[in-house]
């Protein structure tokens, strides 16, 4: 299909589709995708518009303005905007890009999340492969491709992946809350501080707590509760060990405060738990 918008040039091409209610439901969904070579008369400007938008620009110059901040976007580069809030974008001569509108799920969540933390100009090492998905994306609907919900959704979860994912070289070093998480995990019957979690991290405590959360949506003493009690649940399914044996080997000091911090993250007793899973 070709697109009528202004400064679109002959050679682009687009796709519109049409959500079904399971898709809306339960999915992640296209509802635009297109490879667009534009000249500088190419330029949107809207208050709102429902779907969100990623854009891999594959060669020249595109200017935004979103948030009340104005960027450009050029060769390489990775531009993500939820569409419902207001955005302008336009284009200089030569401006080619591949992009795709999407729905669905909690993609809102996902993208303001991905907005926080990143912004909506995206410069990774994983840009490439997200320029690739929604290349091969336009290409296979150019080729007559049909798809089911689920490939469709898959195909957005893996750019969401990519949006997400450190760098090879981040993830490569021993990072700070790795380093706690491994301590915790290895000392699972110990009292640990948060002054002592700190102390592995080589942090104030102040910023391992805001480092800690950012990254894995938990408090560190939260996570540590949640840890000791995930190796619980394995003992009580998995052992024939005592509730108070287990509660001493998590980290508990006596069976009734296990049982208090359990019954309160999980609904029923250490008992209850044993029994419906040794059924």
């Amino acid at each position: 299909m070709k697109s009528i918008d202004p400064g679109i040039l002959p050679q682009s091409v687009c796709f519109s589709f049409t959500p079904s209610e399971t898709a809306k439901q339960l999915y992640f969904y296209p509802t635009w995708c297109g490879h667009y070579f534009c000249s500088k008369n190419y330029f949107m400007k809207r208050e709102f518009f429902p779907p969100l938008l990623i854009v891999f620009v594959r060669k020249g110059v595109f200017h935004f303005e979103y948030r009340s901040t104005c960027f450009d976007a050029q060769k390489g580069d990775v531009v993500l905007l939820d569409c419902s809030e207001p955005h302008h974008y336009y284009a200089e001569n030569g401006l080619e890009f591949v992009y795709m509108h999407f729905d669905g799920s909690n993609s809102h969540e996902i993208c303001q999340h991905i907005l926080e933390q990143r912004g909506p100009l995206i410069q990774s090492e994983y840009n490439m492969l997200i320029g690739q998905l929604l290349y091969n994306m336009v290409d296979f609907y150019a080729h007559d491709g049909i798809e089911t919900m689920f490939q469709s959704s898959a195909r957005i979860y893996k750019i969401f992946e990519y949006l997400l994912s450190p760098s090879r070289d981040h993830a490569s070093e021993d990072q700070p809350v790795e380093k706690v998480i491994r301590y915790i995990r290895s000392n699972i019957g110990k009292d640990i501080s948060l002054d002592e979690m700190a102390d592995i991290a080589n942090l104030s405590t102040f910023y391992l707590a805001h480092l800690f959360k950012q990254q894995t949506g938990f408090a560190p003493k939260e996570y540590l509760i949640n840890t000791r009690l995930d190796q619980a649940k394995v003992m009580l399914a998995r052992t024939t060990k005592t509730i108070a044996e287990i509660a001493y080997e998590v980290g508990y000091s006596s069976s009734s405060s296990f049982n208090n911090m359990f019954v309160k993250r999980t609904d029923m007793s250490p008992r209850q738990y044993r029994q419906m899973y040794q059924r």
